[in-house]
């Protein structure tokens, strides 16, 4: 009796001690293996559609995008398409103006209930609404003389999570609705005309010479008053140069006090000098307004022109240097930028440029979170495969670590890691920078996957810096990680 259960009891040490050596590999197996936080979603940003200057229905482009495993768009119709033209002295009110096809001619409102159909209807589908605008442009030359020209209409803002219609109904941009905001400011303004209206009227009592006196003084009067409209949705006048940055600095405060988020888009485009009709359209390249302007959220990092505000030591790096001396309030980020008009306008195709958001779950919040934190990369590709990273982030104390649009503090080197592939996993060869602080401290050639550990052991300390990545083709670069480095003494 005693023998069985002996027997029995070596049995079952003999079974424990093989369950402990095949369960042991697979649990070291399972702690080796990296553990994200995070889930990549890839979205597609600057969307247009039937609503403005796009080919396709809102819901086409809905289900292209879904047809190609995109979850997330964002739709940036115009809010306004439109130009404007007044003769002196009265500009406002003897004028030619243009437009085409908006958000704004359309309705915010026929818009907005669109996109909640659809959201309802694609309920896998998060579709967020916003609008591009163009906030300014200013007039020189002359019709008579042929040489009227419309300069900065091209410079842009891309606005996002735009959810009611009173908020595009007032972006303080030129040519929108009648507005309250700016009428404190610009009714003591009308003491000018009020005056010689009084004038006029006292005038109108008299007769002969002096009446005839009343009755121009009264009409140019008001016909100045209304000219000079108080009312207007934008303080600034198209036919002053000198207004600097101020009008896209106002549609940025508009858009951060409405709880939005506003990107600059195609701060180097190459279209912004051509024809229309007897009109010559001027806008130059303007990557100064990156560092010149405050409290956006981001910029256009990856789009369909070359790019070098990205490259280290340039506008980019400028910013974020400013945010890390304490001179902003917030860092920016980079984006991708579709531009989408059409499938396969200009060669490209819905998809070529997406913007990877790093989520901890799939919804607009999280999605927009993400956004405005710079959890996200910038990739281009062909709509169908594009360089994406598997992972980027800096290591500190006790394995903590700090990923895309995050800080840490460390009094250990910072031990970067990062993998870089593309989406259909095959080989490709790629050069990618990591930059320190504006300045290229390492290049990394190779095959994808390019897994890389690298210990910077030459970081300046004391002092807020960042790593970021890029690769030469620009065709990938990631947001920033903010390191501080404290040494132990």
């Amino acid at each position: 009796m005693r023998s069985a259960i002996g027997t029995k009891s070596r049995a079952y040490c003999y079974l424990l001690f093989l369950i402990f050596l095949l369960v042991s590999p697979l649990q070291a197996a399972g702690q080796s293996k990296e553990t994200e936080p995070f889930r990549a979603v890839s979205a597609l940003i600057d969307i247009r559609t039937s609503f403005s200057d796009g080919a396709h229905s809102m819901e086409n482009v809905i289900r292209m995008a879904r047809a190609k495993g995109f979850k997330v768009l964002f739709i940036n119709d115009h809010d306004r398409i439109e130009l404007s033209y007044g003769l002196p002295p009265f500009r406002r009110i003897i004028r030619y103006k243009k437009s085409f096809p908006s958000i704004m001619t359309h309705g915010p409102e026929k818009y907005l209930e669109e996109i909640r159909r659809l959201s309802g209807k694609y309920p896998d589908m998060i579709i967020i609404p916003g609008c591009i605008t163009s906030p300014f442009y200013y007039w020189t030359g002359s019709w008579f003389k042929k040489n009227l020209t419309v300069h900065d209409y091209d410079r842009r803002l891309l606005i996002v999570n735009f959810n009611k219609p009173e908020d595009y109904n007032h972006i303080p941009n030129l040519g929108n609705k009648m507005s309250l905001s700016y009428t404190r400011e610009l009714l003591p303004g009308m003491v000018v005309f009020i005056v010689p209206l009084v004038i006029g009227l006292i005038l109108l009592r008299w007769k002969g010479f002096y009446r005839t006196a009343g009755i121009i003084i009264v009409v140019f009067s008001v016909l100045a008053m209304v000219d000079y409209n108080p009312f207007r949705s934008s303080r600034f006048s198209p036919y002053d140069p000198h207004q600097g940055f101020a009008p896209y600095q106002e549609v940025i405060n508009y858009v951060q006090e409405r709880g939005g988020l506003c990107f600059w888009n195609y701060p180097e485009q190459k279209s912004g000098i051509r024809k229309y009709g007897p009109i010559q359209v001027k806008t130059l390249p303007y990557p100064k307004l990156l560092y010149q302007t405050r409290d956006y959220t981001g910029f256009a990092a990856i789009y369909g022109d070359n790019i070098t505000v990205t490259d280290p030591g340039k506008e980019w790096d400028r910013v974020l240097e400013e945010y890390c001396s304490g001179k902003r309030k917030k860092p920016v980020w980079g984006i991708s930028t579709a531009d989408f008009h059409e499938e396969g306008r200009l060669g490209l195709k819905l998809g070529a440029f997406p913007t990877t958001l790093l989520v901890k779950r799939f919804s607009k919040q999280a999605i927009l979170e993400a956004m405005k934190k710079g959890r996200m990369y910038c990739s281009r590709g062909d709509g169908r495969i594009w360089p994406k990273i598997d992972h980027f982030y800096v290591v500190g104390p006790a394995t903590q670590r700090a990923y895309m649009g995050e800080r840490m503090t460390t009094s250990e080197f910072p031990l970067i890691r990062f993998e870089v592939s593309f989406t259909d996993q095959k080989p490709r060869a790629l050069t990618i920078f990591l930059i320190r602080g504006g300045k290229l401290i390492k290049t990394f050639k190779g095959k994808t996957p390019i897994e890389v550990e690298y210990v910077d052991k030459n970081i300046p300390p004391g002092k807020i810096t960042y790593y970021r990545l890029m690769d030469t083709r620009e065709h990938l670069t990631s947001n920033p990680i903010f390191v501080r480095y404290h040494p132990p003494r």
